[in-house]
Protein backbone atom coordinates (compact mmCIF):
# COMPACT_ATOMS: atom_id res chain seq x y z
CA UNK A 1 0.00 0.00 0.00
CA UNK A 2 2.71 2.50 0.96
CA UNK A 3 4.73 1.89 -2.21
CA UNK A 4 1.67 3.04 -4.18
CA UNK A 5 1.34 6.12 -1.97
CA UNK A 6 4.98 7.02 -2.56
CA UNK A 7 4.39 6.78 -6.32
CA UNK A 8 1.33 9.00 -5.91
CA UNK A 9 3.38 11.56 -3.99
CA UNK A 10 5.97 11.65 -6.74
CA UNK A 11 3.25 12.16 -9.34
CA UNK A 12 1.79 14.99 -7.28
CA UNK A 13 5.14 16.77 -7.22
CA UNK A 14 5.65 16.67 -11.01
CA UNK A 15 3.22 19.54 -11.78
CA UNK A 16 4.86 21.78 -9.15
CA UNK A 17 8.24 21.28 -10.78
CA UNK A 18 7.14 21.49 -14.42
CA UNK A 19 4.44 24.14 -14.07
CA UNK A 20 4.07 25.88 -10.72
CA UNK A 21 0.88 27.56 -11.94
CA UNK A 22 -0.86 24.18 -11.61
CA UNK A 23 -0.85 24.63 -7.84
CA UNK A 24 -3.30 26.87 -6.10
CA UNK A 25 -1.51 30.07 -5.05
CA UNK A 26 -1.08 30.63 -1.34
CA UNK A 27 -3.46 33.27 -0.02
CA UNK A 28 -0.94 34.99 2.24
CA UNK A 29 2.18 34.70 4.37
CA UNK A 30 2.69 31.08 5.45
CA UNK A 31 5.00 31.90 8.38
CA UNK A 32 2.94 34.06 10.71
CA UNK A 33 5.01 36.48 12.79
CA UNK A 34 2.37 38.73 14.41
CA UNK A 35 2.77 38.69 18.18
CA UNK A 36 -0.03 37.57 20.50
CA UNK A 37 -0.60 36.15 23.98
CA UNK A 38 -3.25 34.52 26.17
CA UNK A 39 -3.31 33.55 29.88
CA UNK A 40 -6.23 31.59 31.36
CA UNK A 41 -6.61 30.03 34.86
CA UNK A 42 -8.88 26.96 34.95
CA UNK A 43 -10.02 24.86 37.93
CA UNK A 44 -9.66 21.07 37.90
CA UNK A 45 -11.32 18.35 39.97
CA UNK A 46 -10.63 14.65 39.35
CA UNK A 47 -12.06 11.72 41.36
CA UNK A 48 -9.37 10.22 43.62
CA UNK A 49 -6.85 12.88 42.64
CA UNK A 50 -8.16 16.09 44.07
CA UNK A 51 -8.71 19.67 42.98
CA UNK A 52 -6.67 22.71 42.12
CA UNK A 53 -5.96 25.19 39.34
CA UNK A 54 -4.38 25.03 35.90
CA UNK A 55 -2.72 28.14 34.48
CA UNK A 56 -2.62 27.93 30.68
CA UNK A 57 -0.71 30.43 28.62
CA UNK A 58 0.93 31.09 25.28
CA UNK A 59 3.16 33.68 23.67
CA UNK A 60 3.00 33.60 19.89
CA UNK A 61 5.75 34.59 17.46
CA UNK A 62 8.28 35.68 20.06
CA UNK A 63 10.66 38.42 18.88
CA UNK A 64 8.72 38.55 15.59
CA UNK A 65 9.89 35.06 14.69
CA UNK A 66 7.92 31.87 14.11
CA UNK A 67 8.63 30.69 17.68
CA UNK A 68 5.65 30.07 19.97
CA UNK A 69 5.76 29.36 23.72
CA UNK A 70 3.02 27.30 25.36
CA UNK A 71 2.91 26.37 29.03
CA UNK A 72 0.68 24.79 31.64
CA UNK A 73 1.33 25.19 35.36
CA UNK A 74 -0.56 22.86 37.73
CA UNK A 75 -1.16 23.78 41.38
CA UNK A 76 -3.24 22.10 44.11
CA UNK A 77 -3.52 18.43 45.03
CA UNK A 78 -1.65 17.62 41.81
CA UNK A 79 1.37 19.65 40.76
CA UNK A 80 3.55 19.87 37.70
CA UNK A 81 4.21 21.81 34.55
CA UNK A 82 4.37 21.54 30.79
CA UNK A 83 6.33 23.84 28.51
CA UNK A 84 6.65 23.84 24.73
CA UNK A 85 8.73 25.96 22.38
CA UNK A 86 7.68 25.37 18.79
CA UNK A 87 9.15 26.35 15.41
CA UNK A 88 12.42 27.82 16.60
CA UNK A 89 14.13 28.90 13.34
CA UNK A 90 17.44 27.14 12.73
CA UNK A 91 17.38 28.24 9.08
CA UNK A 92 14.73 30.93 8.69
CA UNK A 93 11.49 29.59 7.22
CA UNK A 94 13.14 26.31 6.27
CA UNK A 95 14.59 24.37 9.20
CA UNK A 96 12.57 24.57 12.42
CA UNK A 97 13.21 23.00 15.84
CA UNK A 98 10.57 22.33 18.51
CA UNK A 99 10.60 20.73 21.94
CA UNK A 100 8.18 20.01 24.77
CA UNK A 101 8.92 19.10 28.39
CA UNK A 102 6.29 17.71 30.76
CA UNK A 103 6.81 16.95 34.46
CA UNK A 104 3.59 16.01 36.31
CA UNK A 105 3.50 14.29 39.70
CA UNK A 106 -0.14 13.21 39.69
CA UNK A 107 -2.49 12.15 36.93
CA UNK A 108 -5.38 9.82 36.20
CA UNK A 109 -6.05 7.61 33.17
CA UNK A 110 -9.16 5.59 32.32
CA UNK A 111 -8.38 1.91 31.71
CA UNK A 112 -11.24 0.14 29.91
CA UNK A 113 -11.74 -3.60 30.22
CA UNK A 114 -11.80 -4.13 26.44
CA UNK A 115 -9.67 -2.61 23.72
CA UNK A 116 -11.19 -1.56 20.41
CA UNK A 117 -14.68 -0.31 19.59
CA UNK A 118 -16.42 -3.72 19.69
CA UNK A 119 -17.99 -4.75 23.03
CA UNK A 120 -16.30 -1.85 24.84
CA UNK A 121 -18.58 -0.73 27.68
CA UNK A 122 -18.23 2.90 28.71
CA UNK A 123 -18.94 1.98 32.36
CA UNK A 124 -16.49 -0.93 32.54
CA UNK A 125 -13.30 0.87 33.47
CA UNK A 126 -11.07 1.79 36.40
CA UNK A 127 -8.93 4.84 37.12
CA UNK A 128 -5.19 4.41 37.00
CA UNK A 129 -3.67 6.77 39.60
CA UNK A 130 -0.28 7.91 38.30
CA UNK A 131 2.30 9.59 40.52
CA UNK A 132 4.55 10.27 37.55
CA UNK A 133 3.62 11.39 34.04
CA UNK A 134 6.68 12.81 32.30
CA UNK A 135 7.18 13.41 28.60
CA UNK A 136 10.00 14.88 26.50
CA UNK A 137 9.47 15.65 22.80
CA UNK A 138 12.05 16.92 20.30
CA UNK A 139 11.21 17.67 16.66
CA UNK A 140 13.22 18.89 13.67
CA UNK A 141 11.22 19.94 10.60
CA UNK A 142 12.31 20.97 7.12
CA UNK A 143 9.84 23.02 5.07
CA UNK A 144 10.08 24.25 1.49
CA UNK A 145 8.09 25.90 -1.29
CA UNK A 146 5.89 27.99 1.03
CA UNK A 147 5.26 25.07 3.41
CA UNK A 148 3.93 22.83 0.67
CA UNK A 149 6.55 20.14 1.31
CA UNK A 150 7.39 19.29 4.90
CA UNK A 151 9.56 16.50 6.31
CA UNK A 152 10.24 15.97 9.99
CA UNK A 153 12.01 13.79 12.54
CA UNK A 154 10.71 13.51 16.08
CA UNK A 155 11.77 11.75 19.27
CA UNK A 156 9.41 11.18 22.22
CA UNK A 157 10.29 9.76 25.64
CA UNK A 158 7.45 9.00 28.07
CA UNK A 159 7.81 7.83 31.68
CA UNK A 160 4.92 6.84 33.94
CA UNK A 161 4.47 5.31 37.38
CA UNK A 162 1.22 3.60 38.45
CA UNK A 163 0.74 3.55 42.23
CA UNK A 164 -2.99 2.93 42.75
CA UNK A 165 -6.11 1.64 41.03
CA UNK A 166 -9.45 3.30 41.79
CA UNK A 167 -13.13 2.95 40.96
CA UNK A 168 -14.63 5.61 38.62
CA UNK A 169 -15.88 7.42 41.73
CA UNK A 170 -12.31 7.68 43.04
CA UNK A 171 -12.67 5.01 45.74
CA UNK A 172 -9.42 3.10 46.25
CA UNK A 173 -9.39 -0.47 44.89
CA UNK A 174 -5.72 -1.29 45.36
CA UNK A 175 -2.52 0.45 46.39
CA UNK A 176 0.40 -1.05 44.51
CA UNK A 177 3.13 -2.15 46.91
CA UNK A 178 6.11 -0.92 44.91
CA UNK A 179 4.51 0.94 42.01
CA UNK A 180 4.47 -0.15 38.39
CA UNK A 181 6.87 1.96 36.32
CA UNK A 182 6.94 1.90 32.54
CA UNK A 183 8.70 3.89 29.82
CA UNK A 184 8.25 4.35 26.06
CA UNK A 185 10.50 5.70 23.32
CA UNK A 186 9.06 6.75 19.95
CA UNK A 187 11.21 7.70 16.95
CA UNK A 188 9.10 9.28 14.21
CA UNK A 189 9.75 10.16 10.58
CA UNK A 190 7.03 12.03 8.74
CA UNK A 191 6.29 13.61 5.37
CA UNK A 192 3.47 16.04 4.59
CA UNK A 193 2.52 17.27 1.11
CA UNK A 194 0.28 20.35 1.39
CA UNK A 195 -1.33 21.19 -1.95
CA UNK A 196 -3.82 23.69 -0.52
CA UNK A 197 -4.18 27.45 -0.79
CA UNK A 198 -3.08 28.11 2.82
CA UNK A 199 -1.11 26.16 5.44
CA UNK A 200 -3.02 27.47 8.48
CA UNK A 201 -6.52 27.94 7.04
CA UNK A 202 -6.92 25.86 3.86
CA UNK A 203 -10.05 26.40 1.80
CA UNK A 204 -9.21 24.47 -1.37
CA UNK A 205 -6.90 21.63 -2.34
CA UNK A 206 -5.63 18.50 -0.63
CA UNK A 207 -3.14 17.49 2.05
CA UNK A 208 -1.44 14.14 2.54
CA UNK A 209 0.66 13.05 5.51
CA UNK A 210 2.59 9.81 6.01
CA UNK A 211 4.20 8.86 9.30
CA UNK A 212 6.41 6.00 10.47
CA UNK A 213 6.85 5.52 14.24
CA UNK A 214 9.39 3.10 15.67
CA UNK A 215 8.58 1.82 19.19
CA UNK A 216 11.58 -0.25 20.33
CA UNK A 217 11.30 -2.41 23.47
CA UNK A 218 12.72 -0.76 26.59
CA UNK A 219 12.77 -3.96 28.68
CA UNK A 220 12.46 -7.70 28.05
CA UNK A 221 8.76 -7.40 28.97
CA UNK A 222 7.94 -4.84 26.27
CA UNK A 223 6.92 -5.52 22.67
CA UNK A 224 9.13 -4.32 19.82
CA UNK A 225 6.96 -2.81 17.08
CA UNK A 226 6.40 0.09 14.70
CA UNK A 227 3.36 2.08 13.54
CA UNK A 228 2.44 3.37 10.10
CA UNK A 229 -0.20 6.05 9.63
CA UNK A 230 -1.73 8.00 6.77
CA UNK A 231 -3.91 11.10 6.85
CA UNK A 232 -5.60 12.47 3.74
CA UNK A 233 -7.62 15.70 3.78
CA UNK A 234 -9.60 17.23 0.93
CA UNK A 235 -10.80 20.86 1.02
CA UNK A 236 -13.71 21.95 -1.19
CA UNK A 237 -14.76 25.63 -1.20
CA UNK A 238 -18.46 26.52 -1.04
CA UNK A 239 -20.24 29.83 -1.58
CA UNK A 240 -17.97 32.82 -1.18
CA UNK A 241 -15.90 31.78 1.82
CA UNK A 242 -17.10 28.44 3.26
CA UNK A 243 -15.21 25.14 3.17
CA UNK A 244 -16.10 21.46 3.33
CA UNK A 245 -13.27 19.30 4.72
CA UNK A 246 -13.13 15.53 4.42
CA UNK A 247 -10.44 13.58 6.29
CA UNK A 248 -9.48 9.92 6.16
CA UNK A 249 -7.02 8.55 8.70
CA UNK A 250 -5.62 5.10 9.37
CA UNK A 251 -2.98 3.86 11.80
CA UNK A 252 -1.60 0.32 12.08
CA UNK A 253 0.81 -1.36 14.49
CA UNK A 254 3.26 -3.97 13.20
CA UNK A 255 4.83 -6.17 15.91
CA UNK A 256 8.35 -7.45 15.35
CA UNK A 257 8.71 -9.17 18.73
CA UNK A 258 5.89 -9.93 21.19
CA UNK A 259 6.49 -8.82 24.77
CA UNK A 260 6.08 -10.89 27.94
CA UNK A 261 2.44 -12.06 27.98
CA UNK A 262 2.73 -14.51 30.89
CA UNK A 263 -0.18 -13.72 33.24
CA UNK A 264 1.68 -14.74 36.40
CA UNK A 265 4.62 -12.49 35.53
CA UNK A 266 2.32 -9.52 34.89
CA UNK A 267 0.46 -10.06 38.18
CA UNK A 268 3.83 -10.11 39.94
CA UNK A 269 4.89 -6.90 38.15
CA UNK A 270 1.69 -5.09 39.15
CA UNK A 271 1.97 -6.27 42.75
CA UNK A 272 -1.59 -5.27 43.64
CA UNK A 273 -1.85 -7.80 46.51
CA UNK A 274 -5.58 -8.33 46.06
CA UNK A 275 -5.87 -11.38 48.29
CA UNK A 276 -9.51 -12.50 48.19
CA UNK A 277 -10.98 -9.05 47.39
CA UNK A 278 -13.24 -9.74 44.39
CA UNK A 279 -13.34 -6.11 43.20
CA UNK A 280 -9.57 -5.90 43.29
CA UNK A 281 -9.16 -9.26 41.54
CA UNK A 282 -11.52 -8.21 38.74
CA UNK A 283 -9.62 -4.93 38.22
CA UNK A 284 -6.33 -6.83 38.30
CA UNK A 285 -7.52 -9.27 35.63
CA UNK A 286 -8.67 -6.41 33.39
CA UNK A 287 -5.25 -4.78 33.71
CA UNK A 288 -3.53 -8.07 32.93
CA UNK A 289 -5.68 -8.53 29.82
CA UNK A 290 -4.95 -4.98 28.67
CA UNK A 291 -1.21 -5.47 29.06
CA UNK A 292 -1.30 -8.83 27.28
CA UNK A 293 -3.13 -7.33 24.29
CA UNK A 294 -0.79 -4.32 24.17
CA UNK A 295 2.31 -6.55 24.31
CA UNK A 296 0.95 -9.01 21.74
CA UNK A 297 -0.52 -6.62 19.16
CA UNK A 298 1.09 -3.22 19.83
CA UNK A 299 -0.93 0.00 19.97
CA UNK A 300 -1.72 2.24 17.01
CA UNK A 301 -2.82 5.88 17.28
CA UNK A 302 -5.91 6.08 19.47
CA UNK A 303 -9.38 7.52 18.76
CA UNK A 304 -11.30 9.76 21.12
CA UNK A 305 -10.50 13.22 22.42
CA UNK A 306 -10.04 16.64 20.89
CA UNK A 307 -9.33 15.63 17.28
CA UNK A 308 -10.97 12.34 16.22
CA UNK A 309 -14.27 10.98 17.63
CA UNK A 310 -14.68 14.11 19.72
CA UNK A 311 -17.69 12.85 21.73
CA UNK A 312 -15.45 10.33 23.55
CA UNK A 313 -12.77 10.86 26.22
CA UNK A 314 -9.13 11.21 25.24
CA UNK A 315 -7.62 7.86 24.10
CA UNK A 316 -11.00 6.17 24.60
CA UNK A 317 -10.42 3.48 21.95
CA UNK A 318 -7.08 1.69 21.75
CA UNK A 319 -5.97 -1.19 19.55
CA UNK A 320 -3.44 -2.20 16.95
CA UNK A 321 -5.51 -0.88 14.01
CA UNK A 322 -7.51 2.35 13.84
CA UNK A 323 -9.55 3.84 11.01
CA UNK A 324 -11.33 7.19 10.90
CA UNK A 325 -13.30 9.31 8.46
CA UNK A 326 -14.71 12.72 9.20
CA UNK A 327 -16.38 15.65 7.48
CA UNK A 328 -16.54 19.24 8.68
CA UNK A 329 -18.37 22.15 7.09
CA UNK A 330 -16.72 25.45 8.08
CA UNK A 331 -19.19 28.31 7.72
CA UNK A 332 -17.32 31.61 7.73
CA UNK A 333 -19.26 34.31 9.53
CA UNK A 334 -16.76 37.13 9.08
CA UNK A 335 -13.42 37.69 7.37
CA UNK A 336 -11.84 40.93 8.53
CA UNK A 337 -8.77 42.11 10.42
CA UNK A 338 -9.81 43.25 13.90
CA UNK A 339 -7.17 43.75 16.65
CA UNK A 340 -8.31 43.08 20.22
CA UNK A 341 -6.75 43.33 23.68
CA UNK A 342 -8.59 42.04 26.76
CA UNK A 343 -5.58 42.33 29.12
CA UNK A 344 -5.24 38.53 29.42
CA UNK A 345 -5.71 37.92 25.68
CA UNK A 346 -4.23 39.90 22.80
CA UNK A 347 -4.32 39.05 19.09
CA UNK A 348 -5.82 40.16 15.76
CA UNK A 349 -8.96 38.41 14.58
CA UNK A 350 -9.04 37.54 10.88
CA UNK A 351 -12.12 35.30 10.72
CA UNK A 352 -14.90 33.68 12.74
CA UNK A 353 -16.40 30.31 11.87
CA UNK A 354 -19.16 27.95 12.86
CA UNK A 355 -18.23 24.32 12.11
CA UNK A 356 -20.62 21.40 11.76
CA UNK A 357 -18.96 17.99 11.84
CA UNK A 358 -19.69 14.26 11.65
CA UNK A 359 -17.17 11.49 12.32
CA UNK A 360 -16.95 7.69 12.22
CA UNK A 361 -14.18 5.51 13.59
CA UNK A 362 -13.25 1.90 14.18
CA UNK A 363 -10.50 0.33 16.32
CA UNK A 364 -9.54 -3.32 16.60
CA UNK A 365 -6.63 -5.66 17.32
CA UNK A 366 -7.31 -7.69 14.17
CA UNK A 367 -6.78 -5.97 10.81
CA UNK A 368 -9.47 -8.09 9.17
CA UNK A 369 -12.05 -6.78 11.67
CA UNK A 370 -11.45 -3.08 11.06
CA UNK A 371 -14.73 -1.28 10.20
CA UNK A 372 -16.84 -4.28 11.24
CA UNK A 373 -17.87 -2.12 14.21
CA UNK A 374 -17.99 1.68 14.22
CA UNK A 375 -18.56 4.56 16.61
CA UNK A 376 -20.02 7.90 15.51
CA UNK A 377 -19.80 11.51 16.59
CA UNK A 378 -21.81 14.57 15.56
CA UNK A 379 -21.24 18.11 16.72
CA UNK A 380 -20.80 21.82 16.26
CA UNK A 381 -17.95 24.17 17.04
CA UNK A 382 -16.82 27.77 16.98
CA UNK A 383 -13.49 28.93 15.55
CA UNK A 384 -11.63 32.21 15.93
CA UNK A 385 -8.79 32.64 13.43
CA UNK A 386 -6.02 35.17 14.04
CA UNK A 387 -3.10 36.80 12.25
CA UNK A 388 -0.66 35.19 14.72
CA UNK A 389 -1.48 31.77 13.22
CA UNK A 390 -3.46 30.66 16.28
CA UNK A 391 -6.86 29.07 15.77
CA UNK A 392 -8.94 29.13 18.95
CA UNK A 393 -11.44 26.27 18.87
CA UNK A 394 -14.46 25.31 21.00
CA UNK A 395 -16.32 22.09 20.13
CA UNK A 396 -19.27 20.23 21.57
CA UNK A 397 -19.87 16.69 20.29
CA UNK A 398 -22.43 13.95 20.93
CA UNK A 399 -22.23 10.17 20.54
CA UNK A 400 -23.61 6.97 22.03
CA UNK A 401 -21.68 7.53 25.27
CA UNK A 402 -22.81 11.08 25.89
CA UNK A 403 -21.56 14.59 25.21
CA UNK A 404 -18.05 16.01 25.40
CA UNK A 405 -17.02 19.66 25.17
CA UNK A 406 -13.50 20.98 24.64
CA UNK A 407 -11.67 24.24 24.14
CA UNK A 408 -8.38 23.94 22.29
CA UNK A 409 -5.99 25.46 19.77
CA UNK A 410 -5.73 24.55 16.07
CA UNK A 411 -8.06 22.74 13.71
CA UNK A 412 -8.76 19.03 14.24
CA UNK A 413 -7.08 16.45 11.97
Amino acid sequence: MYSRLIILLLLLQIPSVVAADWLKPRRGEQFAKDQAYIFIPLPYDYPGIGSGTLLLGSLSNIFESTTDLYFVEIAGDATGHLAQLSEIPVLTDQLLFSFQLQDVNRGVVNNYANRGTLNSDQNNYVLLDLTRADQDIFKLEYSSYQRRYNAYLQHINEQYRLDAVREPSGTLIAQLSSGFAYEYDSNIAGLMIDLTDDYHDPKAGLRLELELTDRPAKTINDPDYYNTSISFSYYQPFKSNDTLVINYFQSDAHVRTIGNINSSDIISQLNMNCGTDSTCLAAEQDLVNTLIDARRYGTADTLGGIDRLRSYPQQRFQGSHAGFIGAEYRWNLTAESVPFNYFFWKDTRTARQIAFFAEAGSVTDQASELWQDQRFTYGVGFRLLTSSGNIYRADIAAGDEGIEAAVFLLYPW
